[in-house]
């Protein structure tokens, strides 16, 4: 009795002393907390939208991002804190001046409203690459500057 006692008190160190949960083989992945700032608006009308992505497919789609959020402009511009796990990401922002929840645009589908990139990454025609907004969250903070155009 005195050895399963012994067992069970050694179990719960041992797990933590070879890095495992309890609870299974789960670990917890390292996050960075992200300080997103996003200049460039020309009015505080509306809201910003940005999109996370965290893959070249995620940023080519139209689907749902990593982490979509809806920013507030004070005094034109954007401050948000994030968490997210460490990884490759790329970020979209536009302003939807008119809350619309779309970039809307003009005849041939040049936007209206002001957009931008992680990276401040640009294009002639139509959105930049990935490869120009990507970026890569490896450290415990980090600091995202997007200028909308």
């Amino acid at each position: 009795m005195k050895q399963l006692l012994i067992i069970f008190l050694l179990f719960p160190i041992m797990a933590l002393a070879i890095g495992r949960n309890v609870m299974g083989d789960q670990t917890i992945p390292p996050t960075t907390t992200v300080e997103i700032h996003i200049t460039g608006f020309e009015n505080t009308d509306g809201q910003a939208k940005v999109a996370i992505v965290n893959s070249q497919e995620s940023y080519e789609s139209d689907g749902k991002p990593f982490k979509g959020i809806n920013c507030k402009i004070i005094n034109n511009e954007v401050v948000r804190t994030i968490i997210l796990p460490y990884g490759e990401y790329a970020i979209k922002v536009y302003h939807d001046e008119n809350y619309n929840n779309e970039l809307d645009t003009r005849m041939f589908g040049i936007p209206k409203e002001r957009y931008g990139f992680s990276n401040d990454a640009r294009s002639s025609f139509g959105p930049p690459d990935y490869k120009d907004t990507r970026f890569v969250l490896d450290s415990p903070e980090q600091k995202i500057s997007i200028t909308v155009q």
